[in-house]
């Protein structure tokens, strides 16, 4: 079961957040789907940005830790979980507050 799989909420709570840009949305909805990570060519392939977006947006959500790089053959992303949740529960006061 991915990450995505046992949080439904998390791509609302992803695309409602303004503490990250629409790149860095499109990147980490694609990052959440795939709990083993992928490399940069996948995103590519997955989204339609381009290259340099790519790069810029990845470095900085590796800066603000909300993705992870091990390296393989060649370098793999992940999204950090930890990282990811306070996205979720930010959503979820938000949701409160304006309830």
């Amino acid at each position: 079961m991915t990450f995505l799989e046992q949080n439904p909420l998390l791509i609302e709570a992803i695309n409602s957040s303004s503490l990250l840009s629409d790149g860095q949305q499109q990147i980490l909805k694609i990052l959440i789907q795939f709990d083993v990570g992928i490399p940069i060519s996948q995103i590519m392939a997955l989204t339609n940005l381009s290259k340099q977006t790519i790069h810029f947006n990845i470095k900085k959500l590796m800066e603000r830790q909300y993705v992870m790089r091990e390296k393989e053959m060649v370098y793999i992303y992940k999204a950090n979980r930890d990282k990811i949740f306070e996205i979720i529960e930010r959503y979820n006061q938000t949701k409160k507050v304006s309830h």
